[in-house]
């Protein structure tokens, strides 16, 4: 068990489906791979989410979030507060996402 808790959103988790849906569509391996990765990001996160830069995105609170790059195209956007993690998005960097605004209501 790592040092920190990691709470995944539902949107979030929507959004992983989502994408994980869409891959197995094209490639069932390729679906495998990207929630392996993923996983491992959230093991990564129990462990120490500050291992990961700071979101830049211009439409984001400066600082406010992080952002965990894995399996090619994907970004989860999460933020920190004392020991726990909150995953608000996985976000599939081919797409345009200038216009994700973080979920307010978790």
């Amino acid at each position: 068990m790592g040092k920190y808790t990691v709470v995944v959103s539902r949107r979030a988790d929507e959004m992983l489906i989502r994408h994980a849906r869409f891959l197995a569509q094209v490639r069932v391996s390729a679906a495998r791979r990207m929630t392996s990765e993923f996983a491992n990001v959230l093991d990564e996160l129990e462990q120490n989410p500050y291992q990961f830069p700071v979101e830049l995105d211009c439409n984001l609170p400066g600082g406010a979030y992080r952002k965990a790059l894995f399996s090619k195209w994907y970004k989860a956007i999460f933020s920190v507060a004392e020991n726990t993690v909150y995953l608000d998005a996985v976000l599939d960097c081919r797409q345009d996402n200038t216009n994700y605004q973080p979920d307010k209501s978790n």
